[in-house]
């Protein structure tokens, strides 16, 4: 049952939030934690396809440049709670952890329930309730500096048996994240209340998210999936990002750990109308001269053999009818009868297979909202509104978003570890 007044009320129960909640604990004080939908944490449950990369193990100074320029506002953050603090804090919750290729963290049984659950079971155990189907539709400030928060509270029978229920609390931490997979409930609202307070809202687009690419070639690719490659992004002819790492071929386009990493450039050009493509190196190790020696000695040791048996020497099964249509070479012509032009040809193809970029998948397929709370606006030691005192903000809702890799998990945490403590300690 819920009451009128509250010390501390959190709106949604992510990450930022279930962990702001456990770190505002004190006896004395009543907190409570509101979430729109009708469990907590879902968006956590299937973070890392399911596996929860909950951090990474990179130095606290290349940690922040994967957040790009806004990566300076966690700074104090990170300091104060940073991944190997997020590794013991866990641990002592009971989960133990194991480290993988990119130095990225994930529970030893590759189960993100694991997570959540023992975020909820110690919130539990704190006697912390969590009011499910509540979804906040307002937030205001009071002259005595109390926040009324009005609350749309459904029944077991959902939206046929709402009832409005307005709750007083001294302070609030706003933890209702940003637009990426609505379905889990984080569907922008926060946004909107940030808003009725008088916050800036940068403007917020899918990040993290596959690309679309023209024609049917990355169909005709669907599931073959590349390591230790590089793709860049190409803006007209200057080049103006780059990854490298894995990738994968859809029945739409491109995605994979490097593609959704350079997401965040290619969704601000396509916003801007810009002629992008993605180039996928596939030999990345070789460069030019290094290539162009590695297939005249494939052709003259197999010099009788077929083109495409030199094409299956280079490349995965699936690119080598790819790469014959595309380079017009016919896959029985014999090595030895192989130009220099079509040697040049076969060489380009392989350091610059591109693709034409036509969009990008929605915030339903995206992994993080880049956008949100406009960082100049919040007290980055504190996570404290510096608009409206006792208004704190954690997690994605905050316009911070970073590379994949567990980057984005450990921003949820820490800001909402920082933001409980401080909600409490202002109390008094």
């Amino acid at each position: 049952m819920l009451q009128n007044q509250y010390d501390i009320v959190i709106i949604g129960a992510g990450p930022a939030g279930l962990i702001a909640a456990i770190e505002s604990y004190k006896s004395s004080r009543k907190i409570l934690i509101l979430e729109k939908m009708h469990k907590p944490a879902l968006k956590l449950k299937i973070s890392g396809k399911g596996r929860c990369n909950i951090t990474n193990d990179a130095e606290l100074g290349d940690f922040i440049s994967h957040f790009g320029k806004n990566g300076r506002f966690l700074k104090f953050a990170f300091a104060n709670f940073f991944n190997t603090d997020l590794i013991k804090y866990f641990g002592k919750l009971g989960v133990r952890f194991k480290l993988e290729r990119g130095g990225r963290y994930f529970p030893q049984n590759d189960d993100a329930g694991e997570i959540a659950k023992v975020l909820l079971d110690k919130v539990q155990s704190l006697n912390i309730p969590i009011s499910t189907n509540s979804e906040v539709i307002s937030i205001t400030k009071l002259p005595d500096n109390n926040f009324v928060i009005a609350v749309n509270k459904k029944g077991l029978a959902g939206n046929r048996n709402t009832q409005r229920i307005q709750i007083k609390a001294d302070k609030v931490v706003l933890a209702a994240g940003g637009k990426s997979y609505p379905r889990t409930g984080s569907n922008g609202a926060g946004f909107k209340l940030a808003s009725q307070l008088g916050h800036a809202i940068t403007p917020v687009s899918p990040s993290l998210v596959p690309i679309e690419t023209k024609g049917n070639t990355a169909k005709n690719l669907h599931g073959l999936s590349l390591k230790n490659v590089k793709a860049q992004v190409w803006r007209g002819n200057k080049k103006v990002d780059e990854r490298f790492g894995e990738m994968v071929f859809t029945d739409f386009g491109l995605s994979g750990p490097i593609i959704l990493s350079l997401s965040k450039t290619v969704v601000k050009l396509v916003n801007n109308k810009e002629k992008v493509f993605i180039s996928i190196d596939l030999k990345p190790a070789l460069d030019h001269k290094m290539l162009e020696r590695r297939i005249i000695r494939e052709i003259d040791e197999h010099s009788k053999q077929g083109f495409k048996n030199l094409l299956k020497k280079l490349l995965p099964e699936k690119l080598v009818s790819v790469f014959v249509k595309k380079l017009e070479i016919p896959e029985e012509k014999q090595l030895s009868r192989i130009n220099s032009e079509e040697r040049k040809k076969l060489r380009i193809l392989l350091k610059e297979f591109q693709f034409e970029v036509i969009g990008y998948r929605s915030f339903n397929h995206a992994i993080v909202t880049s956008g949100g709370i406009c960082i100049k606006e919040i007290n980055s030691q504190t996570m404290e509104s510096k608009l409206v005192k006792g208004l704190y903000f954690a997690g994605e809702i905050i316009d911070i978003d970073a590379d994949t890799g567990g980057f984005n998990l450990q921003a949820a945490f820490s800001t909402g570890w920082i933001a409980g403590k401080n909600a409490v300690h202002a109390l008094g």
